[in-house]
Protein backbone atom coordinates (compact mmCIF):
# COMPACT_ATOMS: atom_id res chain seq x y z
CA UNK A 1 0.00 0.00 0.00
CA UNK A 2 1.24 3.35 -1.11
CA UNK A 3 2.51 5.42 2.20
CA UNK A 4 0.04 8.48 3.14
CA UNK A 5 1.45 12.29 1.95
CA UNK A 6 2.05 14.26 5.05
CA UNK A 7 -0.46 16.22 4.09
CA UNK A 8 -4.16 16.05 2.40
CA UNK A 9 -4.72 19.21 0.11
CA UNK A 10 -4.06 17.98 -3.41
CA UNK A 11 -3.85 21.85 -4.47
CA UNK A 12 -0.36 22.37 -2.88
CA UNK A 13 2.26 20.97 -1.84
CA UNK A 14 2.40 18.80 1.72
CA UNK A 15 3.79 20.54 4.46
CA UNK A 16 6.21 18.32 4.75
CA UNK A 17 7.31 18.60 0.88
CA UNK A 18 7.70 22.87 1.48
CA UNK A 19 10.05 21.90 4.40
CA UNK A 20 12.04 19.36 2.53
CA UNK A 21 11.86 21.57 -0.78
CA UNK A 22 13.15 24.35 1.54
CA UNK A 23 15.94 21.84 3.17
CA UNK A 24 16.86 20.89 -0.89
CA UNK A 25 17.31 24.62 -1.38
CA UNK A 26 19.97 24.48 0.96
CA UNK A 27 21.60 22.22 0.60
CA UNK A 28 21.87 22.03 -2.77
CA UNK A 29 23.08 25.71 -2.95
CA UNK A 30 25.56 24.40 -0.59
CA UNK A 31 26.57 21.33 -2.74
CA UNK A 32 26.85 23.86 -6.04
CA UNK A 33 28.97 25.83 -4.25
CA UNK A 34 31.51 22.87 -3.26
CA UNK A 35 31.67 21.11 -6.36
CA UNK A 36 33.33 24.41 -7.53
CA UNK A 37 35.21 25.47 -5.03
CA UNK A 38 36.87 22.87 -3.80
CA UNK A 39 38.90 22.41 -7.44
CA UNK A 40 39.57 26.12 -7.55
CA UNK A 41 41.02 25.67 -4.02
CA UNK A 42 43.11 23.13 -4.89
CA UNK A 43 44.51 24.99 -7.81
CA UNK A 44 44.72 28.47 -6.76
CA UNK A 45 45.74 28.32 -3.23
CA UNK A 46 47.62 24.85 -2.98
CA UNK A 47 49.02 25.28 -7.04
CA UNK A 48 48.09 21.27 -7.17
CA UNK A 49 48.64 19.81 -10.80
CA UNK A 50 45.85 18.08 -12.89
CA UNK A 51 45.96 14.75 -11.38
CA UNK A 52 45.94 16.20 -7.87
CA UNK A 53 42.63 18.18 -8.34
CA UNK A 54 40.99 14.97 -10.12
CA UNK A 55 41.65 13.59 -6.36
CA UNK A 56 39.96 16.27 -4.67
CA UNK A 57 37.14 15.64 -7.21
CA UNK A 58 37.44 12.02 -6.79
CA UNK A 59 36.87 12.16 -2.82
CA UNK A 60 33.50 13.51 -3.59
CA UNK A 61 32.17 10.49 -4.65
CA UNK A 62 34.42 7.87 -3.85
CA UNK A 63 32.08 7.11 -0.79
CA UNK A 64 29.17 5.88 -3.37
CA UNK A 65 31.67 3.18 -4.90
CA UNK A 66 32.95 1.93 -1.28
CA UNK A 67 30.14 2.29 0.88
CA UNK A 68 26.96 2.72 -1.65
CA UNK A 69 25.73 -1.37 -1.14
CA UNK A 70 26.12 -1.16 2.53
CA UNK A 71 24.66 2.21 2.90
CA UNK A 72 21.36 1.09 1.25
CA UNK A 73 20.91 -1.82 3.66
CA UNK A 74 21.31 0.10 6.70
CA UNK A 75 19.34 2.55 5.73
CA UNK A 76 16.44 0.70 4.47
CA UNK A 77 15.99 -0.47 8.70
CA UNK A 78 16.29 3.04 10.15
CA UNK A 79 14.03 6.25 9.65
CA UNK A 80 14.97 7.80 6.98
CA UNK A 81 14.79 11.58 7.96
CA UNK A 82 16.77 11.42 11.35
CA UNK A 83 19.97 10.02 9.06
CA UNK A 84 19.31 12.74 6.70
CA UNK A 85 19.43 15.43 9.51
CA UNK A 86 22.74 13.86 11.15
CA UNK A 87 24.53 13.50 7.45
CA UNK A 88 23.86 17.70 7.29
CA UNK A 89 24.99 18.50 10.22
CA UNK A 90 28.23 15.94 9.89
CA UNK A 91 29.02 17.76 6.41
CA UNK A 92 28.90 21.04 7.94
CA UNK A 93 31.12 20.75 10.42
CA UNK A 94 33.76 19.14 8.69
CA UNK A 95 33.74 22.01 5.64
CA UNK A 96 34.06 24.36 8.49
CA UNK A 97 37.09 23.39 9.63
CA UNK A 98 38.80 23.91 6.34
CA UNK A 99 38.87 27.54 6.91
CA UNK A 100 40.21 27.07 9.99
CA UNK A 101 42.94 24.94 8.37
CA UNK A 102 43.69 27.48 5.52
CA UNK A 103 43.79 30.43 8.51
CA UNK A 104 46.38 28.00 10.40
CA UNK A 105 48.72 27.44 7.56
CA UNK A 106 47.68 23.78 7.34
CA UNK A 107 45.51 23.05 4.50
CA UNK A 108 47.18 20.57 1.94
CA UNK A 109 45.86 18.90 -0.74
CA UNK A 110 45.64 15.70 1.62
CA UNK A 111 43.90 17.68 4.03
CA UNK A 112 41.24 18.33 1.30
CA UNK A 113 40.88 14.87 0.07
CA UNK A 114 40.22 13.62 3.37
CA UNK A 115 37.46 16.30 4.10
CA UNK A 116 35.51 15.55 0.43
CA UNK A 117 36.28 12.13 1.07
CA UNK A 118 34.51 12.23 4.69
CA UNK A 119 32.19 15.01 2.98
CA UNK A 120 31.09 12.14 0.36
CA UNK A 121 30.69 9.20 3.37
CA UNK A 122 28.11 11.20 4.81
CA UNK A 123 26.49 12.66 0.86
CA UNK A 124 26.23 8.27 0.51
CA UNK A 125 23.60 8.37 3.27
CA UNK A 126 21.99 11.70 2.97
CA UNK A 127 21.02 11.01 -0.65
CA UNK A 128 19.82 6.89 -0.64
CA UNK A 129 17.68 8.32 2.61
CA UNK A 130 16.51 11.14 0.72
CA UNK A 131 15.06 9.21 -2.31
CA UNK A 132 13.52 6.86 -0.05
CA UNK A 133 11.91 9.54 2.13
CA UNK A 134 9.96 10.91 -0.65
CA UNK A 135 7.24 8.40 -1.48
CA UNK A 136 6.48 8.64 2.26
CA UNK A 137 6.60 12.14 1.92
CA UNK A 138 4.00 13.15 -1.12
CA UNK A 139 2.56 9.45 -2.01
CA UNK A 140 3.74 7.57 -4.96
CA UNK A 141 0.46 9.35 -7.16
CA UNK A 142 2.33 12.74 -7.06
CA UNK A 143 6.20 11.51 -7.51
CA UNK A 144 6.51 13.01 -10.70
CA UNK A 145 5.49 16.69 -9.88
CA UNK A 146 7.23 15.91 -6.46
CA UNK A 147 10.51 15.18 -8.67
CA UNK A 148 10.10 18.11 -11.05
CA UNK A 149 10.06 20.27 -8.46
CA UNK A 150 12.87 18.61 -6.28
CA UNK A 151 14.65 19.28 -9.70
CA UNK A 152 13.91 22.62 -10.19
CA UNK A 153 15.30 23.57 -6.73
CA UNK A 154 18.51 21.93 -7.72
CA UNK A 155 19.16 23.60 -10.97
CA UNK A 156 17.88 27.06 -9.45
CA UNK A 157 20.65 26.46 -7.23
CA UNK A 158 22.80 25.47 -10.23
CA UNK A 159 22.51 29.05 -11.15
CA UNK A 160 22.76 30.64 -8.16
CA UNK A 161 25.47 28.39 -6.65
CA UNK A 162 28.50 28.52 -9.07
CA UNK A 163 27.75 32.50 -10.08
CA UNK A 164 27.68 33.58 -6.75
CA UNK A 165 30.85 31.11 -5.45
CA UNK A 166 32.68 32.54 -8.71
CA UNK A 167 31.89 36.20 -7.26
CA UNK A 168 33.20 35.06 -3.52
CA UNK A 169 35.87 33.16 -4.47
CA UNK A 170 36.77 36.37 -7.14
CA UNK A 171 36.38 38.68 -3.73
CA UNK A 172 37.26 36.58 -1.57
CA UNK A 173 39.54 33.80 -2.01
CA UNK A 174 37.99 30.25 -2.06
CA UNK A 175 38.74 28.84 1.26
CA UNK A 176 35.90 31.80 2.53
CA UNK A 177 33.46 30.39 0.13
CA UNK A 178 33.83 26.88 1.91
CA UNK A 179 31.70 28.95 4.53
CA UNK A 180 29.05 28.84 2.17
CA UNK A 181 28.75 25.19 1.84
CA UNK A 182 29.16 24.77 5.30
CA UNK A 183 26.08 27.40 6.03
CA UNK A 184 23.73 25.53 3.39
CA UNK A 185 23.92 22.14 5.48
CA UNK A 186 23.56 23.45 8.56
CA UNK A 187 20.23 25.43 6.67
CA UNK A 188 19.58 21.79 5.31
CA UNK A 189 19.35 20.21 8.97
CA UNK A 190 17.14 23.02 10.26
CA UNK A 191 14.07 22.90 7.88
CA UNK A 192 13.98 18.77 7.85
CA UNK A 193 14.02 18.81 11.96
CA UNK A 194 10.80 20.78 11.20
CA UNK A 195 9.09 18.12 9.52
CA UNK A 196 6.17 16.92 11.64
CA UNK A 197 7.35 13.55 10.68
CA UNK A 198 5.25 10.30 10.64
CA UNK A 199 7.44 7.99 9.57
CA UNK A 200 7.12 4.61 10.49
CA UNK A 201 10.20 2.50 11.94
CA UNK A 202 10.83 0.07 9.14
CA UNK A 203 9.50 -3.51 10.70
CA UNK A 204 12.27 -5.99 11.66
CA UNK A 205 12.72 -8.88 9.12
CA UNK A 206 13.76 -11.81 11.07
CA UNK A 207 17.03 -13.85 9.43
CA UNK A 208 17.64 -10.40 7.91
CA UNK A 209 21.65 -10.31 7.28
CA UNK A 210 24.07 -7.27 5.62
CA UNK A 211 25.31 -9.44 3.03
CA UNK A 212 21.48 -10.70 2.10
CA UNK A 213 20.18 -7.67 1.82
CA UNK A 214 22.71 -6.28 -0.49
CA UNK A 215 22.60 -9.11 -2.85
CA UNK A 216 18.49 -8.59 -2.96
CA UNK A 217 18.86 -5.38 -4.01
CA UNK A 218 21.57 -5.93 -6.32
CA UNK A 219 19.91 -8.41 -7.72
CA UNK A 220 16.66 -6.58 -8.61
CA UNK A 221 18.40 -4.13 -10.61
CA UNK A 222 20.77 -6.45 -12.41
CA UNK A 223 17.41 -8.72 -13.28
CA UNK A 224 15.57 -6.15 -13.96
CA UNK A 225 14.49 -5.55 -18.18
CA UNK A 226 14.03 -2.00 -17.80
CA UNK A 227 16.35 -0.98 -14.81
CA UNK A 228 19.32 -2.15 -16.21
CA UNK A 229 20.05 -0.37 -19.12
CA UNK A 230 18.64 2.77 -17.28
CA UNK A 231 21.12 2.22 -14.78
CA UNK A 232 24.02 1.42 -17.59
CA UNK A 233 23.68 4.75 -19.33
CA UNK A 234 23.45 6.69 -15.90
CA UNK A 235 26.47 5.07 -15.27
CA UNK A 236 28.32 5.71 -18.58
CA UNK A 237 27.23 9.28 -18.55
CA UNK A 238 28.82 10.02 -15.12
CA UNK A 239 31.88 8.10 -15.93
CA UNK A 240 32.36 9.89 -19.12
CA UNK A 241 30.82 13.50 -17.62
CA UNK A 242 33.33 13.25 -15.08
CA UNK A 243 36.22 12.76 -16.84
CA UNK A 244 35.54 15.74 -18.58
CA UNK A 245 33.84 18.41 -15.84
CA UNK A 246 37.11 18.22 -13.25
CA UNK A 247 39.58 18.84 -16.30
CA UNK A 248 37.02 21.14 -17.95
CA UNK A 249 37.43 23.40 -15.02
CA UNK A 250 41.28 22.89 -15.43
CA UNK A 251 41.74 23.96 -18.92
CA UNK A 252 39.31 27.44 -18.18
CA UNK A 253 41.29 28.01 -14.26
CA UNK A 254 44.73 27.31 -15.22
CA UNK A 255 45.32 26.65 -19.10
CA UNK A 256 42.96 29.52 -20.20
CA UNK A 257 43.15 32.04 -17.10
CA UNK A 258 39.64 32.26 -17.26
CA UNK A 259 38.60 34.26 -13.84
CA UNK A 260 37.04 32.65 -11.40
CA UNK A 261 33.98 34.75 -11.95
CA UNK A 262 33.69 34.04 -15.07
CA UNK A 263 33.88 30.41 -14.99
CA UNK A 264 31.37 30.71 -12.30
CA UNK A 265 28.78 32.73 -14.76
CA UNK A 266 29.53 30.06 -17.14
CA UNK A 267 28.59 27.50 -15.67
CA UNK A 268 25.09 28.79 -14.67
CA UNK A 269 23.90 28.47 -17.75
CA UNK A 270 23.85 24.56 -16.79
CA UNK A 271 21.43 25.56 -14.23
CA UNK A 272 19.19 27.85 -16.49
CA UNK A 273 19.04 25.02 -18.92
CA UNK A 274 18.05 22.75 -15.52
CA UNK A 275 15.48 25.39 -14.39
CA UNK A 276 13.63 25.18 -18.03
CA UNK A 277 13.86 21.31 -18.29
CA UNK A 278 12.22 20.72 -14.73
CA UNK A 279 9.44 23.58 -15.32
CA UNK A 280 8.20 21.30 -18.84
CA UNK A 281 9.07 18.16 -17.43
CA UNK A 282 5.61 16.90 -16.29
CA UNK A 283 3.89 18.31 -19.57
CA UNK A 284 6.51 16.27 -21.46
CA UNK A 285 6.20 13.11 -19.81
CA UNK A 286 2.00 13.40 -19.94
CA UNK A 287 2.31 14.21 -23.38
CA UNK A 288 4.98 12.32 -24.89
CA UNK A 289 5.55 9.02 -22.15
CA UNK A 290 8.13 8.52 -19.44
CA UNK A 291 9.41 5.89 -21.72
CA UNK A 292 9.86 8.14 -24.59
CA UNK A 293 11.43 11.11 -22.38
CA UNK A 294 14.12 8.79 -21.00
CA UNK A 295 15.43 8.35 -24.34
CA UNK A 296 15.21 11.33 -26.56
CA UNK A 297 16.69 13.46 -23.66
CA UNK A 298 19.77 11.56 -23.61
CA UNK A 299 19.81 11.33 -27.43
CA UNK A 300 19.76 14.86 -28.00
CA UNK A 301 21.22 16.73 -25.26
CA UNK A 302 24.57 14.55 -24.67
CA UNK A 303 26.08 15.30 -27.76
CA UNK A 304 26.07 18.46 -27.11
CA UNK A 305 28.87 18.30 -24.31
CA UNK A 306 31.13 18.05 -27.39
CA UNK A 307 31.47 21.72 -27.39
CA UNK A 308 32.82 22.17 -24.23
CA UNK A 309 36.06 20.51 -26.07
CA UNK A 310 36.20 23.50 -28.13
CA UNK A 311 36.07 25.98 -26.09
CA UNK A 312 38.85 28.68 -26.17
CA UNK A 313 39.69 32.33 -25.76
CA UNK A 314 36.95 34.83 -26.78
CA UNK A 315 33.43 34.34 -27.95
CA UNK A 316 35.20 30.62 -27.60
CA UNK A 317 34.23 30.42 -24.26
CA UNK A 318 30.46 30.64 -24.72
CA UNK A 319 30.71 26.63 -26.09
CA UNK A 320 30.89 25.61 -22.36
CA UNK A 321 27.69 27.74 -21.76
CA UNK A 322 25.93 26.00 -24.26
CA UNK A 323 26.98 22.51 -23.36
CA UNK A 324 26.23 22.95 -19.66
CA UNK A 325 23.00 24.18 -20.72
CA UNK A 326 21.87 21.80 -23.01
CA UNK A 327 22.83 18.88 -20.90
CA UNK A 328 21.83 19.51 -17.75
CA UNK A 329 18.21 20.01 -19.75
CA UNK A 330 18.36 16.61 -20.99
CA UNK A 331 20.04 14.95 -17.53
CA UNK A 332 16.90 16.66 -15.49
CA UNK A 333 14.25 15.21 -18.20
CA UNK A 334 15.84 12.24 -17.91
CA UNK A 335 16.24 11.93 -13.83
CA UNK A 336 12.52 13.01 -13.54
CA UNK A 337 11.46 10.42 -15.60
CA UNK A 338 13.49 7.41 -14.60
CA UNK A 339 14.04 7.92 -11.34
CA UNK A 340 10.00 8.92 -10.49
CA UNK A 341 9.85 5.01 -12.41
CA UNK A 342 11.98 3.90 -9.68
CA UNK A 343 10.39 5.23 -6.94
CA UNK A 344 6.74 4.40 -7.69
CA UNK A 345 7.96 0.54 -9.33
CA UNK A 346 9.97 -0.58 -6.72
CA UNK A 347 8.63 -2.42 -3.28
CA UNK A 348 8.86 0.12 -0.75
CA UNK A 349 10.87 -2.44 1.54
CA UNK A 350 13.67 -2.90 -1.00
CA UNK A 351 13.70 0.80 -2.38
CA UNK A 352 16.69 1.58 -0.72
CA UNK A 353 18.50 -1.20 -1.40
CA UNK A 354 17.90 -0.58 -4.92
CA UNK A 355 18.35 3.09 -4.79
CA UNK A 356 21.32 2.43 -3.60
CA UNK A 357 22.33 -0.25 -6.23
CA UNK A 358 21.80 2.08 -8.68
CA UNK A 359 23.81 5.23 -6.56
CA UNK A 360 26.93 2.66 -6.39
CA UNK A 361 27.05 2.70 -10.51
CA UNK A 362 25.84 5.82 -10.93
CA UNK A 363 28.01 7.94 -8.78
CA UNK A 364 30.55 5.36 -8.12
CA UNK A 365 31.62 5.78 -11.60
CA UNK A 366 32.36 9.65 -10.57
CA UNK A 367 35.59 8.84 -8.85
CA UNK A 368 37.16 7.01 -11.48
CA UNK A 369 36.37 9.28 -14.09
CA UNK A 370 37.52 11.82 -12.24
CA UNK A 371 40.77 9.66 -12.14
CA UNK A 372 40.71 8.90 -15.47
CA UNK A 373 40.46 12.36 -16.36
CA UNK A 374 43.66 13.18 -14.61
CA UNK A 375 45.52 10.33 -15.95
CA UNK A 376 44.63 10.97 -19.69
CA UNK A 377 45.45 14.72 -19.01
CA UNK A 378 48.82 13.63 -18.09
CA UNK A 379 49.01 12.02 -20.85
CA UNK A 380 47.67 13.80 -23.57
CA UNK A 381 46.70 16.84 -22.08
CA UNK A 382 44.13 18.78 -20.34
CA UNK A 383 41.98 19.62 -23.56
CA UNK A 384 42.20 15.87 -25.19
CA UNK A 385 40.87 14.64 -21.76
CA UNK A 386 37.85 16.76 -22.42
CA UNK A 387 37.77 15.26 -25.53
CA UNK A 388 37.56 11.92 -24.65
CA UNK A 389 35.13 12.75 -21.70
CA UNK A 390 32.49 14.14 -23.82
CA UNK A 391 32.70 11.60 -26.68
CA UNK A 392 31.91 8.73 -24.50
CA UNK A 393 29.25 10.50 -22.41
CA UNK A 394 27.14 11.51 -26.35
CA UNK A 395 27.43 7.40 -26.67
CA UNK A 396 26.00 6.79 -23.75
CA UNK A 397 22.16 7.00 -25.07
CA UNK A 398 23.18 3.32 -26.91
CA UNK A 399 22.41 1.63 -24.07
CA UNK A 400 18.68 2.57 -24.10
CA UNK A 401 18.29 1.79 -27.74
CA UNK A 402 19.80 -1.82 -27.69
CA UNK A 403 17.12 -2.60 -24.91
CA UNK A 404 13.40 -3.06 -24.64
CA UNK A 405 12.99 0.57 -23.45
CA UNK A 406 13.54 1.19 -27.69
CA UNK A 407 9.17 0.52 -27.89
CA UNK A 408 8.10 1.98 -25.21
CA UNK A 409 5.87 5.11 -24.98
CA UNK A 410 4.96 4.50 -21.40
CA UNK A 411 6.83 2.74 -18.33
CA UNK A 412 4.82 0.40 -16.87
CA UNK A 413 3.73 0.80 -13.22
CA UNK A 414 4.65 -2.45 -10.82
CA UNK A 415 2.52 -3.06 -7.77
CA UNK A 416 4.63 -2.89 -5.04
CA UNK A 417 5.05 -6.69 -3.50
CA UNK A 418 6.71 -7.97 0.09
CA UNK A 419 10.25 -9.48 -0.44
CA UNK A 420 10.30 -12.86 0.29
CA UNK A 421 11.65 -13.71 3.76
CA UNK A 422 14.98 -15.22 3.67
CA UNK A 423 14.31 -19.16 4.77
CA UNK A 424 15.73 -20.20 7.79
CA UNK A 425 18.60 -23.19 7.58
CA UNK A 426 16.16 -25.57 8.75
CA UNK A 427 14.45 -25.32 6.00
Amino acid sequence: MAASPLSNDPSAPPGGLRKLLLAQTASQFGFRLMTLTLPILAVTELHASPFQVSLVAAGQTAAFLLLGLPAGALVDRVRKRPVMVFCDLGRCLVLAGLPVAWAAGVLSVGYLCGAALAVGVLTVFFDIADQSYLPHVVGREQLVPANAKLASIEQVSGVAGPGVGGLVIQLATAPLAVIGTAFGYLWSAVWLLRIHDREPRPARRPGARLHRDIAAGMRYVVQDRLLRPIVLCSTTMTLCWSIAYAMLLVLLAKNLAVPAGTIGLLLTAGGAGGVLASAAAGPLIRRLGDGTVVRLSVLVAAPFTLLAALTGPGWRLCLVAVANFAFAAGVVLYNVAQVSFRQRSVPPELLSRVNATVRFFAWGARPIGSLCGGTAAELIGVRGAVWIGAAGTSLACLWLYLSPLRTLRDLPLRLPTAEPEPQSSAA
